[in-house]
């Protein structure tokens, strides 16, 4: 279709943007802090005999935000 409407196509990749990552790091914090946005994490406590499980989660669409396999401390 780009062909046929002779439209074209660029991308783009963040490491473009590479020299603006600490002001963007430091307003995503900002944000983060004031609460206008809200990191979502999906935290499993166990074992790394629980990684094939929890990684499964990921494919079932059990987790809700980031899936984070905490290990316990033994």
């Amino acid at each position: 279709m780009l062909l046929v409407a002779r439209a074209s196509m660029t991308g783009m990749l963040v490491f473009d943007y590479e020299d603006e990552y600490p002001q963007a790091v430091a307003e995503l914090a900002g944000w983060l802090r004031d609460g206008k946005i809200v990191a979502r994490e999906h935290v499993v406590h166990g074992g790394v005999a629980d990684f094939p499980e929890t990684l499964l989660m990921l494919f079932d669409g059990v987790n809700t935000g980031k899936l984070v396999l905490a290990l316990d401390g033994s």
